[in-house]
């Protein structure tokens, strides 16, 4: 059994009018290869951009069945609505995809992630019950996108659910019911960290450009400020590496917006209300499955596992802009008390002759993050999975 759990949704963002602060001056290459920078682009076509990176767009699904008691005006009404608006979802889709294949980090994404096979869709009957922006579900491997009209949100959505199609399918690295409760909620932190910072990584370049383009490349604020509006401790991280030029394009910012993500603790208290929520949901399904949890919520996983496979530009930036991290210490992978008292109580419940953890502690519960954060209409930003190819486990006795 898979359950998907979707994107943050950004609808309710308005564009700030605080202008992005030059910390570092737009030494640009002189050197640029013209075929690469070859689309006319901004107000009176006076900007250069480059073309747009090949995905594969699959449109909008549409499962809105007409009644067969409509009449014809009424079925032609009706197919007239569909037609509108899967045009504008593509537009928007289009417009979107412009302004990621800007970016260095958002081309890199998306050619990695459509070399590994995902599609792109929209389809509202599957992000609408969760509130959410978008989906990345591993097991059709598609990206799974809500309605919008703004192109810089659906750029950054579909920028974060590509860095997830990236770890679940590329890199490896996802929580799934293998894990103890205490390790799955350590390992959405840092898969959350790792997609929130190249998110910010992909507005940050879109805001200052590129040091491969030309003077004149197209660029735009619009989703930096955005960023700014929701996550403003973790962009503020990560603009302050810019001093030094380079640090927008080594990885250095990518890691400075990571740490930044466990600084937030309604961002904490809300991934760990939701991850508690699974195990509490899927649990009884495995038992019910199968007798037994089995080997189910037993593994661990070692810091240098996740510091390894978490990945920018295929490269990990943790170990040479972090080298210090731990991602087992009480920042990383503390709990608070609300939730550790959850976790001794699914032990106490499933796992009665397992040995108790001793958990680390982190923070304050915020009762309701989701809601201080995001708004009512919103999802998370993280998959889990049961393991691939589980088998019934031997009968045992507890």
């Amino acid at each position: 059994m898979r359950r998907t759990l979707g994107c943050v949704n950004l609808n309710n963002i308005f564009h700030s009018k605080n202008k992005t602060p030059h910390l570092i001056p737009n030494a640009l290459s002189k050197k640029f290869n013209k075929n690469n920078w070859s689309v006319p682009a901004g107000k009176n076509k006076k900007f250069l951009a480059r073309p747009k990176v090949k995905v594969n767009f699959k449109g909008t699904t549409t499962k809105y069945k007409i009644s067969p008691n409509a009449n014809k005006a009424q079925k032609e009404w009706i197919k007239q609505q569909i037609a509108t608006k899967e045009k504008r979802n593509k537009k928007t889709f289009e417009d979107a995809l412009f302004l990621l294949s800007q970016s260095d980090t958002g081309r890199d994404i998306l050619k990695r992630m459509t070399k590994a096979g995902y599609v792109i869709e929209f389809d509202e009957s599957r992000t609408s019950s969760m509130g959410a922006g978008g989906l990345c579900d591993p097991s059709s491997k598609k990206i799974i996108l809500a309605p919008t009209t703004d192109a810089e949100y659906l750029a950054l959505v579909i920028g974060h659910e590509a860095v997830h199609a990236l770890q679940y399918t590329v890199n490896d690295i996802f929580p799934n019911s293998s894990h103890t409760p205490q390790t799955a909620i350590k390992l959405s932190f840092s898969i959350e960290a790792d997609a929130y910072a190249q998110q910010t990584q992909i507005a940050l370049e879109l805001a200052y450009g590129s040091p491969y383009g030309p003077k004149n490349q197209f660029k735009t604020k619009g989703p930096l400020q955005q960023m700014r509006k929701r996550f403003k401790n973790i962009v503020e991280a990560a603009e302050k590496t810019l001093t030094k030029e380079e640090n927008l394009n080594n990885g250095a910012a990518v890691a400075a917006a990571f740490e930044a993500f466990f600084d937030s603790i309604t961002l904490r208290s809300f991934y760990e209300d939701n991850h508690i929520n699974w195990i509490n949901f899927v649990a009884p399904q495995i038992i019910d499955k199968f007798d037994e949890l089995g080997n189910n919520f037993q593994s661990d996983i070692k810091s240098e596992e996740i510091i390894k496979k978490l990945k920018h530009k295929g490269k990990s930036y943790l170990k040479e802009h972090a080298p210090n991290i731990d991602m087992n210490d009480s920042k990383h992978s503390g709990l608070t008390k609300t939730t550790q008292k959850q976790i001794l109580k699914f032990y106490k419940k499933y796992m009665p002759n397992s040995k108790i953890p001793k958990l680390k502690t982190y923070g304050k519960h915020i009762n309701n993050a989701k809601t201080v954060i995001f708004g009512h209409r919103t999802g998370l930003n993280v998959i889990l999975m049961n393991r691939p190819n589980y088998k019934k486990p031997p009968n045992r006795k507890f």
